[in-house]
């Protein structure tokens, strides 16, 4: 029995969910095929009037591989929804039975079922193998946890599986070459994978001293210790975690089969929750035996100073960190309560090793429909303590299907068209308010702090956010950020960088 396995991904090639569900079904005897479509949501847009099609060439080639599949499975997230529709109607047309996977389809099975045959409303191993196992002997598979299946008009609900508990029962994430296909920028066509291009379709992440490294990215847990309200990917449950031992194992091999990887970047949501001494054990092991650079995220309630100093002595030179937002009305909305004192104490702790790390990244949600302005002062005004220097990453709250603030937003009428009101949405570009430019300017460390808390008063925000200011912020936002790239394109330049000059270009032609 094949099996293809197909999934429209940012532009990076991690999909962690594809990767694990091939190596289950490999390791059970079945062929799989998977094929990687990496593309930004450059284009979406506030007002959702974009609506993504592959090109007729993508789509055909789509089929040419899948062609001779028994099944067809289809892994997204929601901003992913029109490519994954496209690429479904296309192969159904072909009489092949497709399968919806990943944290959207989790969260919408019903509407997942208008367009696939079959969707996967929890984790997919356990799942996927006893689906495969019974369609390939001819078997009845419609009473199969954790699917949900279309049959003559009619939904069957099958109920949820236990999750799983032991993780290191799993087999690693299925980086193989061989049925690999991805979408080449540079060709502009789906081709099969080699080691040259695996290389190249693999993240540049920064080293200590500034320099882009090829870099492997793995997740050494599932679940969160968190449970904020606009968060999808609450359905992972609990924490739970693989054995150091696993983990390094995982790596070692990595490392064998593609010596050319110069950093590892633990994906985790949280890497650092537990307890300091799993962390001194895990640093002793992966220094002795891995001995790469790496890049794990944090949270204020998780990071200690002493897990902080193991993991920089075992190699961590960065880390980002949550901060979302300073109001604390909005704090107990997301479920993150953490006081502001306690996230700059972090912030502190992370400055006192800036000789040892990168300037860390911190997170930030604007545009959210129950903030007010002093909200948005209040994470300001946040912000502009924080100890320089440091990046801002900053996203518009997008009220995710099966998030508690997306059955907020319904149960009080805000969401009048969820396709083009969140499915369409971007959530790398907040709306061109008075405020959101200055939280932006406030990125740039060289940027006068005072000068920033003055341009925040009520006084002076309140004339400059009169008009037609949605537009004008817009352009603002748009000119500052071509001045940061003219400035990053110089330094490039004249270091000889020519790899980061060339990556931002194959970025601008994402699909």
């Amino acid at each position: 029995m094949e099996i293809t396995l197909i999934t429209p991904t940012p532009p990076d090639i991690s999909a962690f969910g594809v990767r694990i569900i091939s190596a289950c079904l490999k390791k059970a005897g079945f062929s799989t095929r998977m094929i990687f479509l990496p593309g930004g949501i450059a284009h979406l847009e506030h007002g959702g009037g974009y609506i993504y099609q592959y090109s007729e060439k993508i789509v055909k080639q789509i089929l040419e591989i899948s062609q001779n599949s028994n099944l067809v499975g289809v892994s997204f997230m929601t901003q992913y929804f029109d490519r994954a529709v496209q690429v479904t109607k296309a192969i159904r047309k072909r009489k092949i039975p497709v399968i919806w996977g990943g944290i959207h389809p989790i969260h919408c099975p019903e509407e997942a079922l208008r367009y696939a045959d079959i969707v996967c409303i929890g984790e997919g191993e356990e799942a996927m193998l006893e689906l495969a196992e019974r369609m390939e002997k001819g078997l009845n598979y419609y009473h199969i946890k954790n699917l949900w299946f279309r049959k003559n008009g009619d939904i069957i609900r099958n109920a949820k599986r236990g999750l799983i508990s032991n993780l290191d029962e799993l087999p690693f994430f299925d980086f193989a070459l061989e049925n690999s296909y991805i979408y080449d920028l540079e060709k502009d066509g789906i081709c099969e994978m080699d080691i040259n291009l695996f290389k190249r379709s693999l993240p540049l992440l920064c080293d200590i001293n500034g320099d882009l490294k090829i870099s492997y990215r793995t997740m050494t847990s599932r679940g969160c210790p968190h449970r904020c309200s606009y968060c999808a990917s609450s359905v992972m449950g609990i924490l739970r975690r693989r054995s150091i031992d696993n983990v390094i194992q995982e790596l070692v091999e990595t490392k064998n089969k593609y010596p050319f990887i110069e950093l590892i970047n633990f994906f985790d949501d949280t890497f650092f929750g537990g307890k300091d001494e799993f962390f001194e054990e895990f640093s002793k092991k992966y220094k002795k035996r891995i001995g790469l650079p790496f890049h794990a995220q944090c949270s204020p309630t998780t990071i200690t100073e002493k897990k902080l100093e193991s993991l920089i002595e075992a190699g961590l030179v960065f880390t980002e960190m949550g901060i979302q937002t300073g109001s604390s009305r909005i704090k107990r909305m997301y479920r993150r309560p953490t006081p502001n004192k306690k996230i700059l104490g972090v912030a502190r702790l992370i400055d006192k090793y800036r000789h040892k790390l990168l300037a860390p990244d911190y997170h930030i949600i604007l545009d959210n429909p129950w903030e007010r302005q002093e909200d948005v002062r209040a994470t300001l005004d946040v912000i502009l303590k924080l100890p320089r220097p440091y990046r801002l990453q900053i996203s518009s709250l997008v009220l995710f299907p099966g998030t508690e603030l997306h059955k907020k937003a319904k149960a009080e009428g805000l969401i009048k068209d969820e396709i083009r009101e969140i499915y369409r949405k971007p959530f790398l570009h907040p709306q061109g308010t008075f405020l959101n430019y200055l939280i932006y300017l406030a990125g740039f460390c060289y940027f006068p702090r005072g000068l920033l808390k003055l341009l925040s008063r009520k006084s002076i925000s309140r004339v400059f956010n009169l008009g037609n200011s949605i537009k004008l912020y817009h352009i603002l936002y748009w000119l500052t950020e071509r001045i940061v790239l003219f400035k990053k394109g110089v330094i490039s330049l004249t270091h000889g960088d020519l790899a980061r000059i060339r990556q931002y270009f194959l970025r601008q032609k994402t699909i």
